[in-house]
C-alpha cells in the first residue's frame, strides 16, 4: 500500500506525462527557439513568431542569420555558433549588448517599437539541440532610462539653479535652459519668447541654436486670434502642441522659413510667474513631426518653472537697481547714477576728443511753495518740472535729481556755446511756466550754472564744482538766468 508521499509523487508523474509540452512552450511570456547543429530553427513558440512578424512555418528550417540578413551583431552570431557547434552556453545581457534580435512590439498607441531583450543560449544535454530563450526586458529598460533621464534632468536643473543663485547674467541662464532641453530632447531646437511690455505680443529673448532669420520672423508675434502655437499657449495657459507644422494652418505664412530652419513641430509651454502672471513661452521645435511623451512634457514644465524663477529674479534685481540709482519721486537718475554716467562720458570725451556740458539747476522760490501749499504740492510740482526738463533734451542727454530742488543736466556732446544757450533758455522757459494744481497756479523759476569739458575741468568733481559755482553766480545776477563757469552766460 502506497503512503501519502508516494501517492502524491505518483499523481504528479501522471500529470506531467499528460501535459502537452509544446502548448506549454507556446504559452510562455517570452521567446523559445530550438536550434540544430547547423543553427537552423527546428522549433519556435508563438511569442517569437509574433514579434518577428512571420508565421511559424516560415521560420522553421532557417537560421537567424537568414531571417535577419546583415542585421545580427557579431557577438550574437558568435554566441549562436559556439552554442550549436561547440556546445558552449552563453548569456547575452542588455547591459553589454544593446542590439540583439531586431524584434518589434506594438505600443499602447498601436505603433511599432523596439523590443529590448536578453538572450540565454543553452545546449541540451540529452540531444544535439540548443535552447534559445529570449526575455523581454523592455519595461525594465524603460524604467532604467527614465531614472537616468530624471537624474540627468536633476543635474542640469541644479546647474541652472546654481547659475540663478550665483547671479549669472539672465541671458546666459535662459540660453542654458534652451541647451538643457536640446540635450534631453535630441534633434530639437528651443527658444524662450517673452511678452512685450504692451502684453499684446511676443518676442524671442533666447534661442541659441536657431538662425537669426527665423528669430527675426518670430519677433512681435501678435496675441490676436489665429496665432501660432506659442500665442495659443499663452492664451490657454497650457501646453499646446503642433505635431506637424506643414499641416498647421497658423504656420502656413512661415512655411518657407520652416523648411530652411529644418523644424517640423512646435511644443509650447507657457512660462507662468507667481500669482498666475504670464511672462512668456518656452518653445521646443523637433526636427521631425512628433508629439511629446510624458517625460518630454514633464521636462518642459520643469524648465518653464526655472525660466519663471530666472525672469522674476531678474525683474527684482532690476527693480532694486532702479531704486538704488533713481530718484523715487521723479524717476530721474540720482547722484549715484549721475556719477556713473558722468564718468563714462568723461572717458568717451577724452578718447574721442569731444566736448560736453554740465548744467547745475536750482529752482527759485521752491521753498515758498512748500511752506505755503505743503509738501504734496511741492512733490507734484517737482514731478511735472522734471518731465518738462527731460522734454527739452536729446535722448542721449541726462537729467538727474541730486537734491530737494537741485538738478544736473549732462549734454552728452556739444558743438558750440550757442547750442548750450539754446538748451538753457528752453529749460528756463519750461521751469517758469506756471503749473496748474486744482484751483491754484504754482510758479517758480530756475538758476542755471554751466561748466564745459575740457575748458572748465578735466574731472567729474571739478566740473560739478564749477557748474555749482556758476549757478550761484546766476542767483546773484537776479535768478531766472544761466551763467557759465567761463563767464560766457547771459541773463534771460
Amino acid at each position: 500500500m502506497l503512503n501519502s508521499s508516494d501517492a502524491i509523487a505518483t499523481s504528479l508523474d501522471d500529470i506531467l506525462d499528460n501535459i502537452d509540452c509544446t502548448e506549454l512552450l507556446h504559452s510562455l511570456d517570452g521567446g523559445v527557439l530550438l536550434l540544430d547543429r547547423q543553427c537552423r530553427i527546428v522549433f519556435c513558440n508563438r511569442w517569437i513568431a509574433q514579434h518577428i512578424g512571420l508565421p511559424e512555418k516560415d521560420l522553421l528550417g532557417r537560421t537567424l542569420a537568414q531571417l535577419f540578413p546583415g542585421m545580427l551583431t557579431p557577438a550574437l552570431q558568435s554566441a549562436i555558433e559556439d552554442a550549436c557547434l561547440n556546445r558552449m552556453g552563453r548569456l547575452l545581457s542588455y547591459q553589454l549588448h544593446k542590439r540583439l534580435l531586431p524584434l518589434k512590439q506594438r505600443t499602447a498607441k498601436g505603433e511599432l517599437g523596439a523590443l529590448h531583450q536578453s538572450i540565454l543560449l543553452r545546449p541540451l544535454t540529452q540531444s544535439e539541440l540548443t535552447l534559445v530563450q529570449v526575455q523581454d526586458i523592455t519595461n525594465a529598460v524603460k524604467r532604467e532610462q527614465h531614472l537616468r533621464a530624471s537624474e540627468r534632468v536633476l543635474r542640469l536643473e541644479r546647474k541652472v539653479l546654481e547659475s540663478i543663485a550665483t547671479g549669472d547674467n539672465m541671458e546666459d541662464v535662459l540660453a542654458e535652459i534652451c541647451y538643457t532641453i536640446e540635450r534631453l530632447i535630441p534633434n530639437s531646437n528651443s527658444a524662450i519668447l517673452l511678452l512685450n511690455e504692451d502684453g499684446k505680443s511676443l518676442s524671442v529673448r533666447s534661442a541659441p541654436s536657431l538662425p537669426a532669420q527665423f528669430l527675426h520672423r518670430q519677433r512681435g508675434l501678435s496675441m490676436g486670434p489665429g496665432g501660432t502655437t506659442c500665442i495659443q499657449s499663452i492664451q490657454h495657459r497650457a501646453l499646446v502642441v503642433s505635431p506637424n507644422l506643414m499641416e498647421d494652418e497658423a504656420w502656413q505664412p512661415l512655411i518657407e522659413e520652416i523648411k530652411r530652419t529644418n523644424i517640423s513641430a512646435c511644443w509650447a509651454q507657457p512660462i507662468i510667474a507667481a500669482y498666475e502672471e504670464p511672462l512668456g513661452v518656452l518653445a521646443c521645435y523637433p526636427q521631425q513631426p512628433a508629439q511629446p511623451n510624458e517625460t518630454d512634457k514633464l521636462l518642459l514644465q520643469r524648465m518653464s518653472n526655472l525660466a519663471a524663477i530666472t525672469l522674476e529674479r531678474h525683474k527684482r534685481i532690476e527693480r532694486i537697481r532702479f531704486l538704488a540709482m533713481h530718484d523715487p519721486l521723479t524717476g530721474l537718475p540720482n547722484r549715484s547714477l549721475l556719477n556713473e554716467l558722468l564718468g563714462r562720458n568723461l572717458r568717451r570725451a577724452c578718447r574721442e576728443g569731444n566736448k560736453f556740458a554740465l548744467m547745475f539747476i536750482d529752482l527759485d522760490g521752491f521753498k515758498e511753495i512748500n511752506d505755503q501749499h505743503g509738501h504734496d504740492a511741492g512733490d507734484d510740482l517737482l514731478s511735472i518740472l522734471s518731465g518738462r526738463m527731460t522734454d527739452q533734451l536729446r535722448g542721449t542727454d541726462t537729467c538727474a535729481r541730486i537734491g530737494g530742488d537741485e538738478f544736473v543736466v549732462m549734454l552728452e556732446t556739444v558743438q558750440s556755446v550757442q547750442a548750450i544757450e539754446s538748451v538753457a533758455q528752453k529749460i528756463l522757459t519750461a521751469m517758469s511756466t506756471p503749473v496748474q494744481r486744482g484751483q491754484m497756479q504754482l510758479q517758480v523759476s530756475a538758476s542755471i550754472g554751466v561748466a564745459i569739458y575740457p575748458e572748465d575741468g578735466m574731472s567729474a568733481d571739478a566740473l560739478l564744482t564749477q557748474a555749482d559755482d556758476a549757478m550761484y553766480k546766476a542767483k546773484s545776477a537776479g535768478k531766472n538766468c544761466w551763467q557759465s563757469a567761463s563767464d560766457l552766460g547771459s541773463e534771460q
